[in-house]
C-alpha cells in the first residue's frame, strides 16, 4: 500500500507540469482565435518560460510565437522561432490562408532548414565495454541546453534522471545497479525553459537495451572451435609430393621410351620385343606409376581444398551462400532454402 502510495504521489508530481502546461497553450490558442496577437504572444511566451511542454506543445507555441510576432511586424523574431518549431518538427505546415506578412518568415526558416547539412536528431547507443551509454546530440542551431537522461533496470519505475551537457558526445557511465543487465531510458533534449525539443523513447514505452551477459538468463554459447590447418596443409603436402613423384616417373618412362626406340633394339633376325622385353616393361611401368602418382596427387589436393573449405566457422544466416541458402557448416552442408 505504501509503494502505490509513493507511486501515486509521483504521478501527480509528474502531471502537474504537463497539466499546467496544457492550460498555458490552451490561452494562447484562445488569443489567438480572438485574433488578439499581442495576447498570444504574451501567453505562448509565458507558457514557453513555465517550461515542461512535451515536442508537440513546444512546436506549436513557437508557431504561435512566430505568427503573432509576425503579425506585429516583427520578421526576425518570427523567422526565428519559426526556426526552432520546425527543428523540433520537420513536417510542420502553416495555414495557406494566412496572409504573406506571416509566411515570409516561415518560408525563411524553411529555406534555413533547407541549406542545412544537418537536422536536430538526439540518439544514443549502447558501448562496445557494457558499462557506458553513448549519446549523440546534431544541434545545427545551438538550441539544447541541457540532455536529460532516465534510466533504470528493465521494468523499474521510477527511473532516476540525470542530466548531462548539450554536447555533440557524451560516453555515460552507466550506474553499477545496471551494468551487465537489461535496462531501459529515456532521452530528451531541453531548451533554456526546459520544454522538449527532441526525444528518445517515452515513459510510456522506453528505449530498451538487452543484456549481453549469460548471467541474465539462457546458457552461454559455446565459443566457436579454433580454425585448424593441420589437416588442409598436410594433404597439400601429400598431393605436391605424389605429383612430384608422378613428374619423375614420367621423365623415367621417357627416358625408357628413347631406349625403346633406339638402334640397340631393332637388331637383325629378332623382332623389337624380343630384344628389348625388358626395356618394353620398364617403360610401362614407369608410365603407370606416373599416372597414378599424377592421379593420387590430384585428389589430395582438391581434399586439401575441400578441408580448407569446410574447416571455416559456419556464417551467420545473413552471410548464407547461395539462391537456395546452402552454406557449409562444419564438415557437412546445411541448405535452408526452399527446392
Amino acid at each position: 500500500m505504501r509503494r502505490l502510495l509513493v507511486l501515486g504521489c509521483f504521478g501527480v508530481l509528474l502531471t502537474r507540469p504537463a497539466l499546467a502546461q496544457s492550460r498555458g497553450l490552451a490561452e494562447a490558442e484562445r488569443a489567438y482565435q480572438a485574433v488578439d496577437f499581442p495576447a498570444t504572444h504574451a501567453q505562448a511566451l509565458a507558457a514557453l518560460e513555465a517550461g515542461g511542454a512535451d515536442s508537440e506543445q513546444t512546436a506549436r507555441l513557437y508557431v504561435l510565437l512566430g505568427i503573432s510576432a509576425a503579425a506585429q511586424g516583427d520578421a526576425a523574431e518570427a523567422k526565428a522561432n519559426f526556426v526552432i518549431a520546425l527543428a523540433v518538427k520537420p513536417s510542420l505546415k502553416l495555414d495557406k490562408g494566412l496572409s504573406p506578412k506571416v509566411r515570409d518568415p516561415y518560408l525563411e526558416a524553411q529555406g534555413y532548414w533547407a541549406a542545412s547539412s544537418e537536422r536536430l536528431v538526439l540518439s544514443a547507443k549502447p558501448g562496445s565495454d557494457q558499462a557506458h551509454l553513448i549519446i549523440q546530440l546534431s544541434d545545427p542551431a545551438t538550441l539544447v541546453s541541457k540532455v536529460e537522461l532516465r534510466l533504470a533496470a528493465s521494468g523499474t519505475n521510477p527511473r532516476p534522471v540525470f542530466a548531462l551537457p548539450a554536447a555533440p558526445a557524451t560516453r555515460f557511465a552507466l550506474p553499477a545497479s545496471v551494468r551487465e543487465r537489461s535496462y531501459e531510458y529515456t532521452l530528451r533534449a531541453l531548451d533554456r525553459y526546459g520544454n522538449v525539443l527532441a526525444e528518445r523513447g517515452s515513459d510510456a514505452d522506453p528505449e530498451l537495451v538487452r543484456a549481453r551477459n549469460p548471467s541474465q538468463g539462457g546458457a552461454a554459447s559455446p565459443a566457436p572451435p579454433g580454425r585448424s590447418y593441420l589437416l588442409p596443409v598436410t594433404l597439400g603436402a601429400a598431393g605436391l609430393g605424389a605429383v612430384a613423384a608422378g613428374v619423375v616417373f614420367q621423365i623415367k618412362r621417357e627416358h625408357s621410351a628413347q631406349d625403346w626406340n633406339s638402334s640397340s633394339c631393332e637388331q637383325p633376325g629378332q623382332t623389337r620385343l624380343q630384344q628389348c622385353q625388358a626395356v618394353d616393361d620398364q617403360r610401362q611401368k614407369y608410365e603407370h606409376l606416373a599416372i597414378g602418382f599424377y592421379a593420387a596427387g590430384g585428389a589430395l589436393l582438391t581434399g586439401s581444398v575441400i578441408a580448407l573449405v569446410a574447416g571455416r566457422p559456419a556464417p551467420s544466416p545473413s552471410l548464407r551462400a547461395g539462391l537456395l541458402g546452402c552454406s557449409v557448416v562444419g564438415t557437412g552442408v546445411r541448405c535452408d532454402g526452399r527446392f
